[in-house]
C-alpha cells in the first residue's frame, strides 16, 4: 500500500510503473510456495460477484512499459523510498524483500524498515506516518461496503490518504442504490477505479493453509481473518 501524501506516489505514472514491474507470481513463489491468488485491486476472490478476475492481468509484468512510464513521470531517474513492514508477519517481510529487487529494475531504491506490530498500528495505520507498507487489508464481513469504504476520501481508516472524486462518487452510488444489481455494478466500478488509477501495488490474496488432525471432521473454510470451529466434531 502506498501513502498518497508522499510525493512520488501522487504521480499516477509512478504508481502504474510500480505495478508493471512488480511480479506477483514471483512473490507468491517466494512467499507461499506458489500458492495464493493474484489480485488487481482491493477486492479479492472470496468476495464472489464483486471480484473482477480480468483486473488481475491489467498490469502483467512489462518492465519496458514501466520504464516508459517512469520517463514520463517527475522521477525519470527513480527515487528512494521506504517500505515499512510489521516484523511479526514473515510473509509481509518476505514480500518486501522481493519488491525491493523488482523495483530496482526501474531505478527505485527501496529500503525495508521492520517495526513491531504496535508501532505499525500507531505510526502507519493510525498516524499515516509512512511512505509504503506491505499488509493485508481485510473486512469485518464479506460485503463490498466493508472492504471498499476505507478508500473514500473522508474515511477515518483511509490510511493510504487516497483521494479520487470519481471513486467517492461510485462508492456513494453503490451504497445509495435501491437494488442489488445496481449496487454491485457501482462497487465493481470502485474496484476498477482503484485498478486503473494504480492506487496501490496489488499483489495477492494470501493462501490459508489449515492442518486438521484425522480424528476431527467438519471443518469449513471461512474466508476472513477468523477460524470457524462451530462444526468441528470428533470422528466416530
Amino acid at each position: 500500500y502506498l501513502n498518497h501524501s508522499f510525493e512520488p506516489f501522487n504521480d499516477v505514472n509512478v504508481r502504474q510503473a510500480m505495478n508493471y514491474v512488480c511480479d506477483a507470481q514471483e512473490i507468491m513463489d517466494y512467499v507461499s510456495d506458489g500458492a495464493g491468488s493474484k489480485i488487481g485491486t482491493s477486492i479479492y476472490p472470496s468476495f464472489g460477484k464483486y471480484f473482477d478476475e480480468s483486473l488481475t492481468s491489467v498490469y502483467d509484468v512489462n518492465v519496458d512499459k514501466a520504464k516508459e512510464l517512469m520517463a514520463k513521470s517527475a522521477y525519470p531517474d527513480g527515487f528512494d523510498m521506504t517500505i515499512t513492514v510489521p516484523s511479526n508477519y514473515e510473509q509481509h517481510v518476505d514480500t518486501a524483500l522481493v519488491l525491493k529487487n523488482q523495483l530496482a529494475l526501474i531505478g527505485i531504491n527501496a529500503s525495508i524498515e521492520k517495526v513491531d506490530w504496535d508501532t505499525w498500528i500507531n505510526d502507519v495505520y493510525l498516524g499515516r506516518n509512512y511512505e509504503s507498507t506491505v499488509i493485508g487489508v481485510d473486512a469485518a464481513n464479506l460485503s463490498a461496503n466493508a472492504l471498499l469504504s476505507r478508500f473514500t476520501s473522508e474515511a477515518g481508516d483511509n490510511f493510504t490518504n487516497y483521494n479520487n472524486p470519481a471513486y467517492d462518487e461510485a462508492f456513494n452510488n453503490a451504497v445509495n442504490a435501491t437494488d442489488d444489481e445496481t449496487a454491485t455494478k457501482y462497487f465493481k466500478e470502485c474496484a476498477q477505479i482503484l485498478n486503473s488509477d494504480a492506487a496501490n501495488v496489488y499483489i495477492q490474496d494470501l493462501p490459508d493453509f489449515v492442518a486438521i488432525n484425522k480424528k476431527f471432521e467438519g471443518y469449513s473454510f471461512y474466508p476472513l481473518y477468523v477460524l470457524d470451529l462451530t462444526k468441528i466434531k470428533t470422528v466416530k
